[in-house]
């Protein structure tokens, strides 16, 4: 990779999961060790690379910000998930550092924000014509006046991870999705979301890379097969997360075996989502593959899990790339995105010093070029992709963790 193997490059992941009583502890502590992957991966190809922990405490966590700017590392890995706890807080390191001009991996806080808000993801790629299942939201604890179809799944709205999510989250009657949906809301205090629940298999599309060279990893897939009869074929929190767990003992990941023509299908929602969520340098889309062979967006992630041996990293290997390769192209991405937008601010810039258009008219352009160099304003040969720049969880405990 040429200079990028000189780079600085801090990697930044949270650390608001002090608290082992969270019911949720398991998944937010399980970044931890994601970031320690990445930096040894990042030094084993010549990085200098410095590893930093975002505080629990919200107003410091904060503050990390400001002494980022100043330490001037080449590039953030960024692997923070939330901030106090809450991932609902995940878009708001990015929006400083975007404010503070550091450049960082990933996605930036409009496609972080919106990806968290399940409800308003949704809505979003269905007025692209992108096939999700259809939906409704509760926002109380009580069901709205036109609801999906049964069986339903019923999920927090604002949630990663499975949090939220049991076996008996797949209703099949009136009276549970009722119930269901009030438990949820009671226990996570946010909009629940109301779910089509489409019955095929579970595929993951993994995704590198922006624009043009936005690259489909080979899929994998959930095995169920090892599941107690008459359970809902999902991924469960317990079955992410807790080894004792009969969903954890019965589910099993495993490269998806797919004809050509339906994984041609899932590879087309999986960028279609990408782009609709205007995502960054890599990210991780979940389908439902429906009997007709549509494959349904369940999710999309822009912060998966990029701990060695979880779901990514193995759809990398699938593709004939180990895990030091999968990290550095992430790196490689990232860069390329912040040197292309860099190289459109210096050609607007001399072709305003170039020109003999009032002084109102060269203030635009200064305002443009600062705009680009802020958001990574793209040239106008890319219209229709993203306009700004851009375009998981590790291991708590090596037999806890998923390779999902």
């Amino acid at each position: 990779m040429g200079h990028s193997r000189r780079l600085c490059i801090l990697v930044l992941h949270n650390r608001d999961f002090a608290a082992p009583d969270d019911p949720e502890f398991a998944s937010r502590a399980d970044v931890e060790n994601a970031a320690r992957d990445v930096a040894r991966a990042l030094a084993s190809r010549g990085y200098k690379v410095d590893t930093l922990a975002v505080p629990p405490d919200p107003l410091e966590a904060v503050g990390v910000a400001a002494t980022i700017a100043a330490r001037a590392p080449d590039l953030v890995f960024n692997l923070c998930e939330s901030l106090g706890g809450d991932a609902r807080h995940e878009a708001v390191l990015p929006s400083l550092f975007e404010l503070a001009g550091v450049r960082y991996t990933g996605s930036g806080p409009y496609a972080l924000g919106t990806a968290l808000r399940k409800d308003r993801t949704k809505a979003l790629l269905r007025g692209l014509g992108v096939p999700t299942p259809r939906a409704a939201v509760s926002t109380d604890g009580t069901l709205p006046a036109e609801l999906p179809p049964l069986p339903c799944i019923i999920k927090p709205a604002r949630e990663d991870a499975s949090t939220g999510i049991w076996l008996r989250s797949v209703v099949k009657t009136a009276p549970e999705r009722a119930e269901r949906v009030a438990e949820v809301h009671a226990r996570y205090r946010q909009p629940v979301l109301i779910e089509e629940f489409i019955d095929g298999r579970e595929l993951y599309v993994s995704l590198l890379g922006n624009g043009a060279s936005l690259t489909a990893l080979p899929m994998h897939e959930v095995d169920f097969s090892k599941m107690p009869a008459g359970a809902p074929h999902i991924v469960t929190y317990d079955g992410k997360w807790d080894p004792s767990s009969q969903e954890y003992k019965g589910t099993n990941s495993v490269r998806a075996e797919v004809t050509p023509a339906v994984a041609a299908r899932c590879a087309d929602a999986a960028r279609a989502a990408f782009a609709a969520l205007e995502l960054s340098d890599y990210a991780r889309v979940d389908l439902r593959l429906a009997a007709d062979g549509t494959p349904y967006v369940i999710d999309v992630n822009p912060n998966c899990d990029l701990s060695d041996g979880a779901g990514v990293s193995r759809a990398a290997s699938f593709g004939g790339l180990s895990y030091h390769d999968l990290i550095e192209r992430i790196v490689a991405a990232a860069t390329a995105r912040y040197d292309k937008a860099s190289t459109h601010v210096s050609r607007e810039h001399v072709a305003t010093k170039r020109t003999a258009a009032p002084a109102a008219a060269r203030t635009a352009k200064s305002a443009t070029a600062a705009a680009a160099r802020s958001r990574g304003a793209t040239p106008a040969a890319d219209k229709g992709r993203p306009v700004h720049a851009r375009g998981g969880r590790g291991r708590a405990r090596a037999h806890r963790r998923r390779a999902r």
